[in-house]
């Protein structure tokens, strides 16, 4: 075991403020918002914006401890792996269903000269989509106890060497009928993990309907580790009520942070009591989302990274006004040129013709 900068535990002073520094396993969060890991959103480029806008906690987008174990090269594995110190505290997430998977995922990866940065390793046990439940991983764990239980301490022995703490995303349960999220929580905490994230939907939910935050309350009462709600926290008024109402202690932000990172500035200001801050004008949209394309590209080449962020392009542009025909170009756009010149056509639409804006 090395030394390492999170084994320094951030102090709060303020007992007033529901914004707070969070102890994971023996080390320290700076602060109690986490970026959610979200397939196909959070990819480095986008956990790096949400860093800077204040996120305490940014993860990896799932990868497979199956194809890390099969695929000695990475071929196909590193770019979900990779991360970089502009988004850190990040967390690598693990998917999979065989505790020996796990075993070997784990010590490979913290055994890398980059990736043993990380500040945990995550197991997501929550994911819906039928291609990772299919397999018995993500949420079809939750419907197996002894097995959940046994990759969590596969895991967890596998990263104790490296004094690397072992965190478990999971959801309310399989649906309704057979959740019982304080139990499995419980299995959780006892097979070694040092923080829970609960997204409050079943899998039958998957991203519809209400979350239900009654069952993050019952989470924190079961476990003494720290517990992060995730689930309908999309500005600084819901973080501020998951917290209070359920005593977690923390939030974990998804969906609300996609086009739009100032959320956990936003949510930091709300936690501490802080006046609301304003929010982001139309050339910060236009900015930010050129900047995920230009370093998307950078990354991925030109013509791959453009065609990846057709989607964010749409998410910075959702709900503003005079933007349904810059939606239409966004879903086709080709090249950074393209880029460009559709954000700046999107940004002066927001201006008349005597220059005053008309919509911030």
């Amino acid at each position: 075991m090395t030394d390492h900068p999170y084994n320094e535990m951030p102090r709060s002073d303020d007992n007033q403020s529901l914004f707070r520094p969070v102890a994971v396993g023996g080390r320290g969060l700076p602060g109690n918002l986490a970026l959610a890991p979200m397939a196909g959103a959070t990819d480095g480029v986008f956990r790096a914006i949400c860093r800077e806008q204040g996120a305490s906690l940014t993860c990896t987008e799932l990868v497979s401890a199956r194809g890390i174990r099969h695929d000695p090269g990475w071929a196909r594995s590193w770019r979900y792996l990779a991360i970089t110190p502009a988004e850190q505290p990040v967390a690598i997430q693990l998917f999979g269903a065989d505790p020996d998977d796990f075993d070997y995922a784990v010590r490979a990866v913290l055994e890398h000269p980059i990736l043993s940065s990380a500040f945990a390793i995550d197991i997501n046990m929550g994911c819906p989509v039928p291609k990772v439940v299919g397999t018995g991983a993500g949420s079809a764990l939750m419907r197996d106890l002894p097995l959940a239980a046994r990759v969590i301490r596969s895991a967890v022995a596998a990263a104790s060497g490296y004094g690397v703490p072992v965190t478990v995303k999971f959801r309310t349960g399989w649906d309704a009928a057979t959740a019982d999220t304080p139990a499995f929580a419980r299995m959780a905490e006892q097979s070694g993990a040092a923080m829970l994230m609960v997204h409050a939907r079943t899998r039958d939910m998957m991203y519809a309907g209400q979350a239900d935050w009654s069952v993050i309350t019952r989470v924190k009462a079961a476990v003494s580790v720290p517990v992060f709600g995730n689930g309908d926290v999309r500005d600084g008024p819901s973080a501020v009520a998951m917290l209070r109402e359920t005593g977690a202690d923390g939030a974990a932000i998804g969906r609300g942070a996609l086009g739009n990172p100032w959320v956990f500035a936003h949510a930091a200001a709300a936690l501490r009591g802080e006046a609301p801050l304003p929010p982001p004008d139309v050339a910060a949209r236009a900015q930010t989302a050129l900047r995920e394309v230009r370093e998307r590209a950078a990354n991925l080449g030109e013509a791959r990274g453009v065609r990846e962020s057709r989607k964010s392009l749409l998410w910075y542009l959702h709900g503003t006004p005079h933007a349904a025909e810059i939606r239409r170009r966004a879903a086709v756009v080709e090249s950074l040129k393209e880029v460009e010149r559709l954000l700046t056509d999107w940004e002066s639409s927001f201006f008349d013709k005597n220059g005053a804006v008309h919509f911030t």
